[in-house]
């Protein structure tokens, strides 16, 4: 899909004004300098992408457009990275759990991933949501989607089911 020129100037000007300015506030939000360029990257695709047009690129309200642009596509990045964090510190938590030398995997889903006794002695509605998030790697939101419960409830399952672990691992 080709630009209009007109576009493509303005796209251009837009690139040339403000990528510095661009680039100082996705600093200034996520703390790391590749990923303010990927936030800039993202902020000029959605500007193309939204056929975003002013008439003049160095006016006020493109400036505040623009400013406006890379502060979500930096709030964006920042939060997918957070969550991100989060499903790792899950992951790591429930490795530290079921990792140890006491715990022999020995049983195999039907995927062929491998689950440990303590997964297995879970109540069914927490294995469940075990088995979905750590051995078949399901976001949260798939989680919820496939056992029909909400979001919350899959983090709160979750949640308990660690705690159930760390307690079976600790009265082994």
């Amino acid at each position: 899909m080709a630009l209009p020129v007109n576009r493509i100037s303005f796209i251009e000007s837009c690139y040339e004004l403000y990528e510095q300015k661009m680039f100082r506030v996705a600093l200034s939000v996520l703390h790391d300098e590749s990923l303010a360029e990927d936030a800039v990257q993202d902020a000029f695709l959605q500007l193309i992408k939204h056929k975003v047009f002013f008439p003049k690129a160095d006016s006020d309200d493109c400036k505040r457009f623009i400013i406006t642009v890379i502060k979500n596509a930096s709030i964006n990045i920042y939060n997918k990275r957070k969550n991100e964090n989060k499903i790792v510190s899950f992951t790591e938590n429930l490795e530290e759990v079921v990792s140890s030398e006491a715990v022999e995997p020995d049983v195999e889903s039907e995927d062929g991933a491998v689950c440990t006794p303590l997964i297995n002695s879970l109540p069914e509605k927490y294995h469940d949501v075990v088995e979905c998030l750590v051995v078949r790697d399901y976001s949260v939101k798939e989680t919820a989607d496939k056992l029909g419960i909400s979001e919350a409830n899959v983090r709160k399952r979750f949640e308990r089911a660690k705690k159930m672990m760390r307690q079976d691992y600790k009265e082994a």
